[in-house]
Order: C-alpha cells, then structure tokens, then sequence
C-alpha cells in the first residue's frame, strides 16, 4: 500500500512538472501551482487518484517531490514564490514582471529599452496599481479561477493568492517602484515575461515624472532627438491619457522647441492658464521666463 501510494504521487508530480513547465513561467506562486495539480485531477491524467481536486496535504507532498527534484526552489528574492530551476538565471527585469503580473518597466528603464537614451539606470524602475487597485484585480482573478477550483478554497485550506511585495533588490540590483491608481499602456516583450510602457507612454511619463527619467533637462535632450520619430504615438498617449499639464509641457515642447504644427496641439494650447505658476519641469523652481502662447514657466536650462 504505501509502495503503491509513493507510485501514485509520483506520477501526480511529473504531471505537476509537466504544467510548471507548458506555463512558461519563471516565478510560480502556490496558488498557481495548485491550481495546475486541480486540472491535473480534473483531467483525469493520472491512474488511480480518486475525486474531482487535490487535497492540500497531496498537494504539498507533490510538490515536495518537484522540490527534492530539483524542478522547482525556494526563489532568492521573492519569499513567497518558487523559482522554475529550468529557466536559468534570468535578469531583474524577468524576474519582476513573472513576480509580479500587474507591474512592468518603466521610466528611464523603459527608455533605455527604446534605446532613446544612453544612460544605464542603476535601480530599475517598475510601474503597479496601488495596492486596493491590485486587490480588485485579484478578487477578479478568483471568481475567473473558480471554475478551475471545483470547490472552496477556504474549506480545505488551499493556497490564497497574495498581493507580491518587491523586495528592495532584485538578483542584485536596485528596485524602484512607482504605485498608482492609474497604470499607463505597456505591451509584452516577445519571447520574455517582460512587459513595458509602451513608447507613447515613455513619453508621457517623461513629462509628468521627469525626475525618474534622468531629469527634465535629459527629458528635452531626449524629445529633441527622437520625439519626430515616434510622433504619432505621442501624440495618441498624451491625448488619452495626458493630464492638462502634460498636454501643455507636450504642446510647448513640439511647436516651440521642434516646431511640430499638428491640429492637436491647437486643441491642446487651450489648456494653457493665464496667472498660473505652472512650470515645465515640475521638480524646479519657477522662472521669470516663460512661453506666453502655453503660458508656462520655462525653468529649464
């Protein structure tokens, strides 16, 4: 009997390796794992295993055999999360994006990854919901999962699915995190688990965090060299998305600094306040001089 129950989680945790390793993933949680091991019973996959899901105590017997197996490894940096040996050692970037599915490189990051730039950021720069927006987020995943459970997850104790905590360095490099309520566009990173701000996006956030994209001088180097490029996707983000400083920082910058004429930009100047103390770079201190048609404080160098 017991050679006979040894035979039955064995192949109960090679189906397991099999889904950890058809996921892709670099990072799994234990709720994610788990609910591999509920398709595998729903399946019907495996001889011999009785029942519509696992139990808990056969979940983490299983998954002690993935262990001793060397298939998965308590991760480095992320406490609560198990490391998919097979992937190798991935750099910080992977590994934040599978730790976390809501954040993706942004900032300077982002703009080294565009290649509008040429400085090498030492931390590396995340965006992600707060954390009530993140809590939404998850309470929708668990009502989508529900039908992959089959049963109540707090009745037989079953792993909860947790809000990720960036640890303040990654497989050795600096993280920075930016939380807010509104996330900006990102798009996949083919062949990776890597997500980043798209590039109309990089842009607009050049506008409204410069301090974290080198500085709004290095903002103005970087728009002056390479905003004609990728106009229209500026144009489109800032139009969304942008607040009505943005949208005057963007305007002044492309018809005064580039001399862009687009009827966007009409549009756009008429969010420009008289009286007002706005500035182009947010983090300085105002200046006498200004641009009278975006009524905006040039306090740039």
């Amino acid at each position: 009997m017991y050679f006979q129950e040894i035979h039955k989680m064995t192949h109960f945790a090679e189906a397991i390796a099999s889904a950890v390793e058809a996921s892709g993933a670099t990072l799994l949680s234990d709720y994610e794992m788990f609910l591999m091991a509920c398709d595998v019973y729903r399946a019907k996959v495996v001889k011999y295993l009785r029942g519509e899901y696992p139990s808990i105590e056969q979940y983490k017997r299983a998954r002690a055999v993935l262990k001793d197996a060397n298939i998965i490894a308590a991760d480095t940096d992320y406490s609560r999360l198990w490391r998919v040996v097979a992937r190798g050692k991935e750099a910080a970037d992977e590994i934040v994006c599978s730790a976390d599915p809501y954040c993706y490189i942004s900032h300077l990051s982002a703009m080294q990854r565009y290649g509008v730039t040429l400085r090498r950021p030492e931390a590396l720069y995340i965006t992600r919901p707060t954390n009530e927006v993140v809590k939404n987020l998850i309470a929708d995943r668990r009502a989508k999962d529900r039908p992959r459970l089959t049963f109540s997850q707090e009745v037989i104790g079953a792993p909860a699915l947790l809000q990720v905590r960036h640890p303040r360095r990654v497989r050795g490099r600096n993280v920075s995190v930016k939380k807010t309520k509104f996330p900006g566009a990102f798009r996949p990173v083919r062949g990776s688990t890597v997500r980043v701000a798209s590039i109309g996006q990089v842009f607009l956030d050049m506008l409204e965090d410069p301090k974290i994209c080198g500085g709004m001088s290095h903002v103005l180097e970087v728009w002056d060299e390479h905003a004609q490029t990728y106009l229209k996707e500026i144009l489109q983000r800032v139009e969304e998305a942008g607040t009505d400083i943005a949208k005057v920082r963007a305007g002044y910058i492309l018809s005064e600094r580039m001399s862009v004429s687009t009827k966007l930009l009409d549009v756009w100047v008429q969010h420009a306040q008289r009286g007002g103390s706005r500035k182009l770079d947010p983090d300085a201190d105002y200046a006498p001089r200004f641009s009278d048609k975006w009524m905006i404080s040039i306090n740039v160098d």
